[in-house]
């Protein structure tokens, strides 16, 4: 399944790769809480998203006629800046590029859920990792590579640290 959206880009191919690539990882995490260490309590880690799910997710955040309001919950820690999902999804309405995501796996792996997949912006393919991360019961588009992608698409945000 693939989610094509005409969302318009002005991006050079060193931008197409950073927004392609951002946030790439081997998932593979050595770290071990250490005996009597403050641990936060949390929700259970929820069940995984599958590919398809992930897919449309990010088909619905590329889009800019979804209303802010539907995809702020689905991106870690962004609410002080609610605006920010559209301004990302409109910022490449400018030149009508065709982005296509395809996702072919979900996997646990740091920090929490990784989406696998490629996404292509007109004619460049390059592999595509989305990191995830549990919040309240539900996996939310980790925060910083969501504020990675709106750099590479020259969106700033106060809640995205320079």
């Amino acid at each position: 399944m693939s989610e094509s959206l005409l969302v318009g880009a002005a991006l050079s191919s060193l931008t197409v790769a950073a927004l392609l690539t951002a946030g790439c990882t081997t998932g593979n995490s050595s770290a071990t809480p250490v005996a009597g260490a403050n641990t936060p309590t949390s929700a259970p880690t929820p069940p995984l998203l599958s590919a398809a799910e992930v897919e449309q997710l990010l088909g619905r955040m590329l889009d800019p006629r979804i209303p802010n309001s539907e995809k702020l919950g689905h991106v870690q820690d962004i609410a002080d800046d609610p605006g920010l999902p559209n301004r990302i999804a409109e910022a490449p309405g400018r030149n009508n590029a065709t982005v296509t995501v395809s996702i072919a796996a979900t996997r646990l792996g740091a920090p929490g859920m990784l989406a696998e997949g490629t996404g292509t912006m007109n004619t460049t393919t390059s592999p595509l990792i989305v990191p995830f991360v549990a919040e309240n019961g539900m996996w939310k588009i980790q925060k910083a590579w969501y504020c990675q992608i709106a750099f590479s698409m020259m969106v700033s945000s106060p809640t995205c640290p320079a």
